[in-house]
């Protein structure tokens, strides 16, 4: 093939993987979060998809009424095993190591929703995503903020009543994985929030459902045994918006 015709083909090949890039990093930055508790050994990562919009019918304003149903993924590791990988780690008497004991047991939820409504709202541009995050600077426009009303439209506090019915003990490399739901009015929103957990002895605590007796619920709230796992923000977001 002629020189020019390679060099046309490897700019658009550049292009491609440019828009793909950029196309994964809106999709995972905007969708998804991941928090890391390295004292207590916690990581939780949050995932969100969109499953469907459709018509709640037609509101006082005569506009047609939408609704938009999400899913969203969470998942609790205990990563003390890997944060202590590279320590030696101390054992007790019997020869054990004391990373064998790190266990936590998650309590309960609190999260906070709310809707998002940004006038004139596109997909971003990978460059456009660097401008907004700091990492270039925008000579023409220094931090200004895309105009966005937030509303805060549910709020979940329920620190003693676990995820999904189950308050699991995770010890070192174990993982608890749950999947649940979320509806708005808006194509666009967030959420965040953190779990209530207790730091317990994997040996002589077993996983319980609501209603079973659990001895972590009994600890004073300032317990030293107990902590919240922060879950950052991670967002709502209907794929194909592109309303006015």
């Amino acid at each position: 093939w002629p020189k020019q015709t390679i060099i046309q083909r490897r700019h658009r090949d550049a292009i491609d993987v440019s828009n793909l890039l950029s196309e994964q990093l809106r999709m995972w930055s905007s969708k998804s979060s991941i928090s890391v508790d390295l004292k207590r050994g916690v990581r939780v990562v949050a995932t969100s998809a969109c499953l469907m919009r459709s018509s709640a019918g037609v509101g006082v304003s005569g506009l047609d009424k939408k609704s938009y149903k999400f899913a969203y993924r969470i998942r609790v590791e205990n990563v003390a095993d890997l944060l202590d990988a590279r320590k030696e780690p101390p054992s007790d008497d019997s020869g054990e190591s004391s990373v064998e004991h790190r266990a936590v047991q998650l309590l309960g939820r609190t999260w906070r929703i709310s809707e998002c409504r940004t006038k004139n709202q596109k997909p971003a541009s990978l460059l456009q995503r660097l401008l907004e995050d700091g990492a270039l600077i925008d000579e023409n426009n220094q931090g200004g903020d895309a105009e966005e009303e937030r509303r805060e439209v549910q709020v979940v506090d329920e620190p003693r009543t676990g995820a999904v019915g189950h308050l699991p003990v995770l010890g070192p490399g174990e993982v608890f994985e749950y999947m649940s739901g979320a509806e708005l009015s808006t194509p666009t929103g967030q959420m965040t929030g953190c779990f209530h957990m207790a730091s317990v002895d994997f040996q002589l605590t077993d996983s319980a459902h609501v209603g079973n007796p659990v001895e972590a619920l009994s600890w004073a709230s300032d317990d030293e045994r107990r902590f919240e796992a922060k879950v950052g923000k991670f967002g709502f977001l209907f794929d194909d918006y592109n309303e006015d």
